[in-house]
Parts: C-alpha cells; sequence; structure tokens
C-alpha cells in the first residue's frame, strides 16, 4: 500500500447492469508524495472491476483473472516487482492437498487479463472446519520495493498468529508474530503512519487497532471507533488512502438500504485520518448485481495503487 502510487480500493459496483471501460542492493522504503486518492475496486466470480478514483460511477476497466464462480480464490493485490504500481493476484485455496489444505498464490504484474507471471504455494488455508486462515499482502519489508505475503491463522491459545514471507522466492525465511483475538479481531494492513511500510491492524467490533511496528505485534499504537454504532446495520472494512496523503485509513461498507443484511454493499463511508469521528467522505459504487453471501471466506473488496 505504497504512498506514491494511486490506490484504487476493491469495491461493490455502482450501477446495476454495469458496463465497464477498459481502458543494486534496496535502500530502505520511504514515505514519497503521493499522486492520487484511493477509488474503488471489485472482484467478482473470476471478473476485477476497477475504477480509479473515490467517486460514485461506473468502471473504468474490467477484465478476467480467476476462476469463474470459484468460492476457493481470494482476491488480493500488491505490487510484485516493485515498480511503484499494485496489481492483481489470486490466492487460492488448493483442495488438492490433503486437510488443512494450502494457498496457491497466483500473481499478475499487470492489470489485465492473462497468466500469473508469478506462482507458488504458501501458507494454509484451514486448521479446522470452522477456524481458517486468510492471506495478506503488503510492503512489510523497508529493504524492499517490492511486496511480501503472508496469512493469519488462529492459535491455540485465542490469538492470531501472522506469517509473513521476507520475499516471494519460495525458499524465504519468514517471519511470524502475535496480533489480536481469533475470537472476536479481523486483521487488516495498511500503512498507518505514512511512512511508506505496512503494517498490522486488527477490527474488534467497530474498534480499529492500529499497530505501526515493522514485521511485529505487540500493542496498539493507535486506537479509535469508526463505524455504526446501531447493531441492524451491518458494515465491512475496506482500507484505503482516500485523500491521497500517503496514510491508509478505514472505510466502511454497507447496504442500501442500511437495514439489508446481504447484498453488494455498495455505500462507501470513508474517514481520512486514523482517529474517531464521522464520515469525511462517501460514494456509491456497485450493486446487489454483486452481492457478497454471508458465508463468504472472504470479502471481495481490496485496496490497490496504480500509478
Amino acid at each position: 500500500m505504497r504512498p506514491y502510487s494511486r490506490r484504487l480500493a476493491a469495491a461493490a459496483l455502482c450501477v446495476i447492469g454495469l458496463t465497464a471501460t477498459i481502458v543494486a542492493a534496496p535502500q530502505p522504503a520511504s514515505a514519497a508524495t503521493p499522486d492520487g486518492p484511493s477509488g474503488p475496486v471489485i472482484y467478482h466470480q473470476g471478473t476485477w472491476y476497477l475504477r480509479s478514483t473515490p467517486t460514485t460511477g461506473t468502471a473504468e476497466q474490467s477484465f478476467s483473472f480467476g476462476v469463474p464462480g470459484s468460492n476457493l480464490d481470494l482476491p488480493v493485490v500488491g505490487d510484485w516487482n516493485g515498480d511503484g504500481s499494485e496489481t492483481v493476484g489470486i490466492a487460492r485455496i488448493d483442495q488438492s492437498v490433503p486437510f488443512p489444505f494450502r494457498f496457491v498464490w497466483s500473481l499478475r504484474n499487470t492489470n489485465a487479463a492473462g497468466d500469473p507471471d508469478i506462482t507458488f504455494t504458501f501458507g494454509v488455508p484451514a486448521l479446522t472446519d470452522t477456524l481458517r486462515g486468510r492471506p495478506i499482502v503488503g510492503n512489510f519489508d523497508p529493504f524492499d520495493d517490492a511486496y511480501e505475503v503472508g496469512y493469519v491463522f488462529p492459535t491455540d491459545d485465542g490469538g492470531l498468529n501472522w506469517i509473513i514471507r521476507r520475499d516471494l522466492a519460495q525458499s524465504s525465511p519468514v517471519v511470524t508474530f502475535q496480533y489480536g483475538r481469533s475470537a472476536t479481531d479481523t486483521p487488516v494492513v495498511g500503512d498507518w503512519n505514512g511512512d511508506g511500510i505496512d503494517t498490522a491492524g486488527i477490527i474488534r467490533g467497530k474498534q480499529w487497532m492500529l499497530n505501526d511496528e515493522e514485521l511485529q505485534g505487540g500493542q496498539a499504537d493507535v486506537s479509535f471507533t469508526f463505524g455504526a454504532t446501531s447493531s441492524p446495520i451491518r458494515e465491512l472494512p475496506v482500507v484505503g488512502d482516500w485523500d491521497g496523503n500517503g496514510t491508509d485509513t478505514p472505510a466502511v461498507l454497507r447496504n442500501n438500504p442500511t437495514t439489508q443484511v446481504t447484498g453488494g454493499f455498495e455505500v462507501w463511508l470513508y474517514r481520512n485520518e486514523n482517529a474517531a469521528g464521522p464520515a469525511d467522505g462517501g460514494f456509491v459504487f456497485g450493486s446487489d448485481v454483486f452481492a457478497i453471501p454471508r458465508t463468504a471466506l472472504f470479502v471481495p473488496r481490496l485496496a490497490i495503487e496504480v500509478s
């Protein structure tokens, strides 16, 4: 989630009957001048839909990458080659091996249809029938411009283990740390302080608890509430750089009407700082055509930056 690229956030698409217009030794990473705010993107049944600004409208680009109709393809985005632009990927739950299965990562270096440019196996999708791993992606390593991948899974003592590769090579060493609780927390990743490095975060109910430490857990450096306090309103979290200042901040997706518990989650409300308060802005991008099942393994709404 590099601050000098333009972010697009994976989102529900806003118009029913959507039509899309296709259009040496590393130095430590550092914050740089951002070139635009986040815009919305959605992954739906093997097709990606992208919009470049956080405004109401239709998709500006669409293409296929992933298995159509599969609920085992989990969308991810990252800068896989370190060129400053994020592109799409799939973390597939491979059930061809014995339980607890494995993640097979298929990554593209361009936002277009085609074969994966990088493929490897890493991670455990399932620990039991109900405890499941979650793929994560970010620029975790300050000495590597290319993004790293990882996964978060519940521990026996009720915590959340974060397992992150130091690079994309099959033989790469990994870093392991614990942050969060398995029973209550949703893991998120972002550059919470604008230093160019992605770090861990968790959402516990409406409480966002963000850690600024590189490749480690510990205590939250920032904690605040964001989202509806009314229990009938169901919300899904998304992270983005909504004002283009290089810092990742929260957003929530809601249905329309808000009392609807299933649907496309087409209403976006975002904050421009990591602090409690009302939404600073919002837009509509999506419809119930792109409904998210209540039992979805992974919400197909992500964040992406393209230069």
